[in-house]
């Protein structure tokens, strides 16, 4: 007979894996194009309060282990990713701040030249270097500051969040499962549900940006596959716990907050391999 309490921890650390994989291709990504502009912002930020949301429920909640690993790394990617995505964008709002600069110290004879030079979406390695020597002489200790901004949060996220679940596992005595008491706490439900619905609406900007470039340049389709599939290991993780009608009510704001951006992760998937054989077959006609 298979013992459904390790299939459980199997499939949740399962989740897991999944999700630990499906954010280094698009940091990967967004590091190769020097560029986040991929992903939308809003749906950034409104993930990282779904996240945010989830790990408090689930550290008040006192709910498996597994799922606090897995709400705590979706925490800390999410900060890493939004600190990438604005990064890039500041390198870019600062090149760009350089060029004006560096255009205002040319002549009149120059100036269509340097104009040129800055409409250019892709400059030269000499024009870069150029652009460096205009740069504010503080720009590494702005970016220095950003930096442990970023880190700081990040390991303050981790060492509060783990603190809270392991003094609150400590008082209950057990995972949350086997003690019998399978009560609704008010704030945790509240925390649980507004968490799913951040979740399920955190998707709709990417969608709408999506559809707006006609284009999913900038994600990654490995993303997707490990975001679908971490979300189904982890409902499945949920229901071979237990089944008991009082076990599924206390979990069911994650079971809908997983099962609920399943529908739009596979919208997201349908878009990136709609526009992708679209490009192809333009590519091909031309």
């Amino acid at each position: 007979m298979v013992d459904l309490q390790l299939a459980s921890s199997i499939t949740g650390y399962m989740s897991i894996l999944c999700w630990i994989i499906v954010f280094i291709p698009q940091l990967v990504e967004n590091y190769r194009l020097k560029s986040g502009k991929g992903l939308s912002k809003s749906f950034l930020v409104i993930w990282l309060a779904g996240d945010f949301f989830n790990l408090m429920g689930i550290i008040a909640e006192d709910l498996l282990l597994t799922m606090f690993l897995l709400a705590l790394w979706y925490t800390v990617a999410d900060i890493g990713l939004i600190w990438q995505v604005y990064y890039y964008e500041r390198r870019s709002d600062s090149r760009g701040k350089a060029n004006r600069r560096r255009a205002s110290g040319y002549n009149d004879e120059d100036a269509d030249d340097v104009q040129l030079l800055v409409g250019h979406r892709r400059m030269s390695s000499e024009a870069d270097a150029l652009i460096e020597d205009w740069l504010p002489e503080d720009r590494s200790k702005s970016w220095t500051s950003m930096d442990w901004i970023g880190l700081s949060s990040i390991i303050l996220t981790t060492v509060l969040s783990c603190y809270l679940y392991f003094a609150n596992h400590h008082q209950h005595g057990s995972d949350g499962s086997n003690n019998g008491d399978e009560t609704w706490a008010v704030i945790p439900q509240l925390l649980g549900w507004t968490s799913a619905i951040l979740y399920i609406g955190s998707r709709i900007p990417q969608i709408v940006k999506n559809h707006r470039r006609q284009s999913t340049e900038g994600l990654t389709s490995g993303m997707l596959i490990c975001a679908v599939l971490g979300n189904v290991l982890f409902t499945m993780s949920i229901f071979l716990r237990s089944t008991e009608t009082s076990y599924i009510l206390k979990n069911l704001a994650w079971i809908a907050g997983s099962i609920g951006t399943l529908v739009f992760d596979f919208t997201i998937f349908l878009q990136f391999f709609l526009y992708n054989a679209f490009r192809k077959s333009k590519r091909q006609a031309d």
